[in-house]
């Protein structure tokens, strides 16, 4: 499979009516047409562990994490395998 190049985009979601707080994940491409998908997070470990699942080394993983506890959070110039982003549910 081809690689694609793209940003990581993580935000964090207040609580909705009845629901949880969480945080959501897209992938968003330099260039071309994708079928993204968000992916949703209910806790900071659970982000943690998905970040370092799409081969963000752990000590990123957490900073980056951290940071998108009160802010919108962009991890620059990801580059992966469209399987590894499809295993991980970030595209169709």
């Amino acid at each position: 499979m081809a690689k694609v190049i793209g940003n990581i985009k993580i935000t964090p979601q207040a609580e909705s009516e009845g629901g949880a707080p969480y945080f959501e994940v897209v992938f968003m491409p330099y260039h071309g047409r994708l079928n993204t998908l968000p992916v949703k997070k209910t806790t900071q470990d659970e982000l943690v562990e998905f970040l370092i699942g799409i081969k963000i080394s752990e000590d990123e993983a957490s900073r980056w994490a951290g940071r998108a506890r009160s802010t919108v959070v962009l991890i620059p110039g990801v580059e992966r395998t469209e399987a590894l982003l499809k295993e991980n549910g970030l595209i169709a």
